[in-house]
């Protein structure tokens, strides 16, 4: 149409030069009209799913990227189509730890996503997608819908609701339905976060505190797309319900440098090594404080205060988050609220033969995590183990000091 109109008006100016000057006009109007034609009347308009394989470069990064690639050749249109932008600004951890993260559609130039690519380090790989002219207009007419100010934020959820769901489900509903081969998934939401997060062991270990038995069930096959590469995978074997395959062709846009990276300290030391290590520690400061007979209370609150913290946030997590994952959550039996409040209560002297019958029901729900640890339905991570048991000796050692029960035993002995 810009061609036509330049066209058009050039035409316009001709009737003032030399005949010459105008047939050359002409036979460029005729040209012009030609290719505008062709370009209204050929499907030129491409649709892509775009999908940028995990990264190590940060948590956000592990689970891979799904876009949505617009071309038109005709228009010089060539733009992506992002559902997984998202702020750190505003309140965003508050928000993230309540499950309220809003994430928004944007659009993005292609050079700008190549950037960001190069900079993760990760194969990026496009899907052409086998859809007819309407299809393709629907799709481009939804996304222009989708990412006005007023539609483009969305409540994002990590399994149910991200940046590959949603594409998924657009190219569902316009396509009227896929279908897809079975994959035969036996692998649970943990475990599949633990092979995304292989090389993040302490990362593994937070969200397993986090997160509860539900994360332990098998994903359904129809939910394994939740992962951008699973996406993919699915996609490339997918049908239209006319028997056609969904993807036309398979590109490779980028491939990853090798690198070779340096781990640094969190790395190298893993999370059940450090467990082991504070368990260690936990043991000869109990001994040698007994040995001495001193009082070690400060030692305790200090311990008690950070279980009772993280117990806090697992707490909120389990009852006053919206994540669907979250509760009921079994490591609230070693890390609770109520630990917070034995380590405010702890200085006073007159308050101590209560928090000994607290700290008696204290080691009654940490004995049963670690007893029941082969049989409850949800899986702890291996480095909370010996945490669970640093815990039961402080408790213990608060109810009855070891130095005291040797005191009391000796005593009996001579009775």
């Amino acid at each position: 149409m810009v061609l036509d109109s330049f066209c058009k008006e050039e035409i316009q100016n001709s009737k003032k030069l030399s005949i010459m000057r105008q047939l050359i006009l002409s036979i460029i109007l005729a040209f012009c009209t030609a290719f505008s034609s062709f370009a209204q009347n050929t499907d030129q308009k491409t649709v892509s799913l775009i999908t940028s394989t995990p990264s190590d470069l940060a948590v956000f990064t592990v689970w891979g990227h799904t876009a949505i690639r617009i071309q038109d050749p005709s228009i010089g249109l060539d733009v992506m189509f992002n559902y997984g932008i998202f702020s750190f600004h505003k309140g965003f951890y508050y928000k993230f730890v309540k499950g309220e993260t809003d994430y928004k559609l944007a659009i993005q130039s292609i050079p700008g996503t190549m950037e960001e690519v190069a900079e993760k380090n990760s194969y990026m790989y496009e899907q052409v997608l086998n859809l007819t002219k309407e299809e393709k207009e629907e799709i481009i007419q939804a996304l222009y819908i989708n990412v006005r100010p007023e539609n483009r934020y969305y409540r994002y959820n990590f399994f149910y609701d991200n940046c590959a769901t949603r594409p998924r489900e657009l190219i569902e509903k316009v396509t009227g339905g896929l279908t897809y081969a079975t994959i035969g998934n036996k692998m649970t939401y943990r475990e599949i976060i633990h092979e995304r997060l292989a090389n993040m062991k302490w990362f593994a270990l937070g969200i397993d505190l986090c997160l509860g038995s539900p994360t332990d069930n098998v994903v359904p096959d129809s939910d394994m797309t939740f992962l951008p590469v699973e996406l993919m995978s699915v996609f490339e074997s997918a049908k239209k319900t006319n028997g056609e395959s969904i993807v036309k062709e398979t590109k490779t846009l980028y491939t990853p440098i090798q690198k070779t990276e340096e781990k640094d300290l969190g790395s190298r030391v893993s999370p059940i090594l450090a467990c082991w290590i504070f368990l260690a520690l936990i043991v000869a400061h109990t001994l040698f404080y007994n040995y001495k007979k001193k009082n070690d209370l400060w030692f305790d609150i200090t311990l008690w205060a950070i279980a009772g913290l993280i117990g806090s946030v697992l707490f909120f997590l389990a009852f006053f988050s919206v994540h669907p994952s979250t509760n009921p959550n079994f490591n609230l039996l070693c890390l609770n609220p109520l630990q917070l409040l034995f380590a405010i209560l702890a200085p006073f002297k007159a308050l101590k033969e209560k928090l000994r019958y607290y700290q008696m029901a204290n080691l009654s729900l940490i004995l049963i995590a670690i007893i029941g640890w082969p049989i409850l339905p949800q899986k702890f991570n291996p480095a909370v183990f010996p945490l669970m048991i640093a815990l039961a000796i402080r408790a213990l050692n608060y109810i009855m000091p070891l130095h005291e029960l040797v005191k009391k035993y000796s005593k009996t002995k001579k009775l």
